[in-house]
């Protein structure tokens, strides 16, 4: 009796060690270290913004995490940050990065980034759906689709592989309207200060997050004008803006406009190098989700007026998939549409 008692015993306690072993090991392996963040763009802008803002609270989900710190990479519309969490960053949970789901499409096309699969990406989680607003300045006399579909117009973009030039591109393409895209600028705020001198009459690719942070006085002022707003769902703070895709003609353009702004759903992802173990892959998804509900930060995100609408990791990678897996004739579709 004392033998199976003693026995009993001791499988019962390796059992509770085998319990306790994964909380033990996560506070082993980043305890004392720094976790880096790659935002896929230049400081002070949404990407940039919500990077900075998950940094400063992860550490209280890594146990014994040291910091966390974010190191910008601008370039490519996203793909040069996209390259380095993909193919240089440790593959040891130390890194990952945000990603542009702009640039993740590119390569899931063909169209740049050919040396990337999204699909192999550890995807962490997605801090907030979004939606891509074109907005004119209230001098130009735009305020509806149908004055963009009839009438010529000059909008700002940042380069040809960002959302700020695709997006107005397809639009063009697949919906008749008549912008011309002058490129060059230097994120939201330079395209803002652009819109007030009158060197442009409007612009599109500005989340609607970045748009109720950075451009809300000029909205509230009624000097900025959201005309149409592009993703699967309505931003909250603008609910009355139409969706593009609510403007198309047939069921073909329909289909394409929803799977190129399907991306809006996942607007600011964060993904960890390809091939990360279970366990740390685990540890950041883990992490992730609690920064997300944690109550400092998202009164943070509310002074800061952006929205925290999460995606759990896994939710993001069975999204990757499905786009990964679009048929090559939609595909050619889609491509042409975004044809210059």
């Amino acid at each position: 009796m004392k033998t199976t008692m003693r026995s009993l015993i001791g499988v019962l306690t390796a059992m509770l060690g085998c319990l306790l072993c994964r909380p033990a090991e996560a506070q082993d392996f980043y305890a004392g270290k720094t976790v880096k963040i790659t935002a896929s763009s230049d400081a002070g802008g949404g990407y940039d913004i919500y990077a900075r803002l998950l940094a400063r609270h992860l550490t209280k989900y890594l146990p014994g995490l040291s910091s966390a710190i974010v190191q910008n990479m601008p370039g490519g519309g996203g793909l040069r940050g996209a390259r380095y969490v993909y193919q240089t960053a440790p593959k040891d949970g130390t890194e990952f990065g945000e990603v542009h789901a702009t640039a993740m499409l590119d390569s899931i096309l063909g169209v740049a980034g050919k040396e990337i699969d999204p699909a192999k990406f550890v995807w962490i989680g997605s801090m907030a759906s979004d939606t891509d607003v074109c907005s004119y300045w209230h001098t130009t006399g735009i305020r509806t689709f149908k004055d963009m579909h009839d009438r010529d117009t000059v909008i700002g973009g940042v380069g040809k592989s960002t959302q700020s030039f695709t997006f107005p591109n397809i639009i063009n393409h697949v919906l008749g309207t008549k912008m011309k895209i002058i490129l060059g600028y230097n994120g939201t705020g330079d395209r803002l200060t652009a819109l007030e001198r009158g060197e442009i009459a409007g612009s599109c690719g500005i989340n609607g997050s970045t748009l109720m942070s950075v451009g809300q006085r000029q909205i509230e002022s009624g000097e900025l004008l959201p005309v149409v707003q592009s993703g699967l769902r309505p931003h909250p703070s603008l609910p009355n803006v139409p969706l593009t895709q609510s403007f198309a003609q047939t069921e073909e353009q329909k289909t394409i406009l929803e799977v190129i702004f399907s991306q809006m759903e996942i607007a600011r992802v964060f993904a960890a190098p390809p091939e990360l173990s279970p366990e740390r892959s685990a540890d950041l998804r883990g992490a992730f989700m609690k920064a997300m509900a944690d109550r400092e930060l998202n009164a943070e995100a509310d002074k800061m007026k952006i929205s925290i609408i999460p995606m759990a990791g896994p939710e993001v990678q069975v999204l990757i998939g499905r786009l990964a897996a679009t048929p090559d004739d939609l595909k050619a579709k889609i491509i042409a549409a975004n044809a210059e």
